[in-house]
């Protein structure tokens, strides 16, 4: 029930926002009652914290399968990045809902805020880049985020991912040559298990739309 709730919640902020309550929306989407519903959330701010996490528990462990075994601060910054803007565009119920939700997320279980911040800090430590490790994280998950926003609401080229990942390891100091290489190297194609709760909300918002044509 929990699992139905928060994926028909996805789906919901995705096409909403985060600026209403949403809570009938989910209840109607979930075909659930009322009562069944506040036995598992309070509030509109309960039910996206609740999504958030589930979003970024699938996220981080698809990424962190890859990267885990990665000692290079900015191997590991720029696989991720680039890991990350491909999965969402993958998934464009991940797509839409970041894209809603926007800034309100940064720093609170958000996928982005899993490993990164350990790794600038790492990468600065270790002279592979340069300056604050509180800015170029600023600067990393900005750019992500609109990364986001562009690939939810418009055409991106195939490259796209691997061009905002170079800049942003450009904007952490790390020379042209060394990026272009970081950005080219091998990358898996990701694909959400089965049971993971991107692939079934993803499996939703299809349904929806085939319904709606």
């Amino acid at each position: 029930m929990r699992r139905r709730l928060i994926e028909s919640a996805m789906i919901v902020f995705a096409q909403r926002g985060i600026g209403s309550s949403v809570i009938p929306e989910v209840i109607a989407a979930a075909g659930v009652s009322q009562g069944s519903f506040y036995n598992y959330f309070r509030t509109n701010d309960d039910l996206l914290a609740a999504v958030s996490e589930a979003l970024s528990h699938d996220m981080v462990q698809m990424i962190e399968s890859v990267v885990a075994e990665v000692d290079d601060p900015a191997l590991r910054v720029a696989t991720a990045g680039r890991l990350y803007l491909h999965l969402v565009r993958a998934y464009p119920v991940v797509a839409r809902f970041l894209s809603a939700t926007g800034f309100s997320l940064v720093g609170k279980k958000s996928a982005i805020y899993e490993q990164l911040p350990a790794d600038i800090k790492e990468g600065v430590k270790r002279g592979t880049f340069d300056g604050d490790a509180d800015v170029g994280l600023d600067l990393a998950t900005g750019a992500a985020l609109i990364g986001v926003q562009r690939i939810a609401h418009g055409r991106t080229a195939k490259d796209y991912p691997e061009r905002i990942v170079r800049a942003v390891l450009r904007a952490l100091g790390v020379p042209a040559a060394s990026a272009a290489k970081l950005i080219a190297a091998p990358l898996p194609k990701l694909v959400a298990p089965p049971e993971s709760f991107l692939r079934t909300a993803q499996q939703k918002l299809v349904a929806l739309a085939e319904a709606d044509s």
